[in-house]
């Protein structure tokens, strides 16, 4: 008897699904027009125009008044997403609105900010989720 012989073929491996869903931005209306854009998932080069279009329209929301901008649930914040934060904070200027972000300082996009120059963004550090501080 003769062993089998090992097949040089190759196979044909299917990609894997994607392990989570794309970025999620939730806005909601605080007290004197206040919005609230809460912020999860990776914000990327894939990903930052959609959260991009929903982040400057919460921004158009609030003339005169205060983004909130949450960003505890970002786990990345690569340069795109440091760009909607500089496009946010221009157009709000703009409307004669501020721009707060809060964040926990262990927060990924927190040390992302950290070495960051100066966005026009005031960045509260915070453990609770604004949402949750209500």
């Amino acid at each position: 008897m003769t062993a089998p012989t090992p097949s040089r073929r190759l196979l044909l491996v299917p990609e894997p699904e994607p392990t989570h869903a794309g970025p999620q931005v939730e806005v909601g209306c605080g007290p004197a027009a206040t919005v609230v854009i809460g912020v999860s998932g990776d914000l990327d080069l894939a990903t930052g125009p959609a959260v991009e279009v929903r982040v400057l329209a919460a921004v158009d929301l609030a003339v005169g008044g205060r983004v909130v901008l949450d960003l505890n649930a970002v786990r990345f914040l690569g340069l795109r997403g440091v760009t909607i934060l500089r496009a946010a904070a221009d157009r709000a200027r703009a409307h004669g609105t501020a721009v707060v972000v809060v964040l926990d300082p262990a927060a990924p996009a927190a040390r992302v900010l950290r070495l960051v120059p100066s966005l026009g963004l005031t960045v509260v550090a915070v453990d609770t989720p604004v949402a949750d501080a209500s």
